[in-house]
């Protein structure tokens, strides 16, 4: 039976709420999120904010969030169930950013860069809001694993809708042509394990919808595994995405 609309954010808030298991995320955003060291009174600013859950975060800690995303489906979600206080969501395209110049002091944003026709337009934008020194952390899908084929890549790219793959080099340059200056970064799931698993989820990506309690089984295995991956990790050169610290020079 088709879910009802009033009870469409219900199960749409259990499946998000189960994504969270996505190992692909994991290491991810609690990096990012911990590199923002959100702190109580600050103007914090997410570029392509999804559903509103890693903002809840950042306003529990105390700071003002201000979430920016053009998703029909994701953004009336986290309006309805992360809205408070400290917390806004709005529909915006941050490539024609309207907002205010110098009024944030972090920005974030988890694996959107990417996606962007005019990521540098969007890097400007960044810049323009936030405030001199501001710190803006960001990560972005790279595949520069060595083990990961020109043919995964391509399919990566249309599966995700992916624009452009990112490594540390690259972005340096665009950061820099938008007034930042690198403060640090780091790749992740860059061990031959780690691509492993990876190459499992992007099977269990591709299931037709009425196998969705197999992928999610699967995810969850997944997620168990990749805490085995952590003794294995080491400082890389390339990796599945790449994690990056900036700060705004002036």
């Amino acid at each position: 039976m088709p879910i009802q609309p009033k009870n469409r954010f219900c199960a749409e808030f259990l499946f998000r709420a189960l994504s969270r298991f996505n190992f692909r995320r994991r290491q991810e955003c609690s990096t990012i999120l911990r590199w923002l060291d959100a702190r109580p009174g600050e103007a914090v600013l997410d570029v392509g904010c999804g559903d509103g859950y890693y903002d809840s975060l950042v306003a529990g800690a105390g700071a003002g969030v201000l979430g920016v995303d053009i998703h029909p489906r994701w953004l009336p979600f986290a309006q309805r169930y992360y809205s408070g206080e400290r917390s806004e969501f709005v529909m915006m395209d941050a490539e024609e950013m309207n907002l205010p110049g110098r009024v944030f002091d972090k920005v974030m944003s988890l694996c959107v860069v990417e996606h962007f026709q005019r990521d540098e337009k969007v890097l400007q934008n960044i810049s323009r809001v936030l405030k001199p020194g501001g710190r803006l952390v960001f990560s972005a899908d790279s595949l520069s694993n060595p083990g990961i084929s020109a043919a995964e890549r391509a399919r990566h790219r249309r599966r995700y809708a992916v624009n452009t793959f990112y490594d540390a080099k690259m972005i340096g340059a665009k950061l820099a042509r938008a007034g930042f200056t690198i403060e640090k970064t780091r790749y992740i799931l860059s061990s031959p394990f780690a691509l492993a698993l990876v190459r499992v989820s992007w099977m269990l990506d591709d299931l037709p919808g009425w196998l969705a309690p197999v992928r999610l089984l699967g995810y969850l295995c997944l997620w168990a595994l990749q805490r085995l991956d952590a003794p294995l990790t080491k400082e890389a050169a390339g990796g599945l995405t790449l994690l990056v610290q900036a700060r705004k020079i002036g």
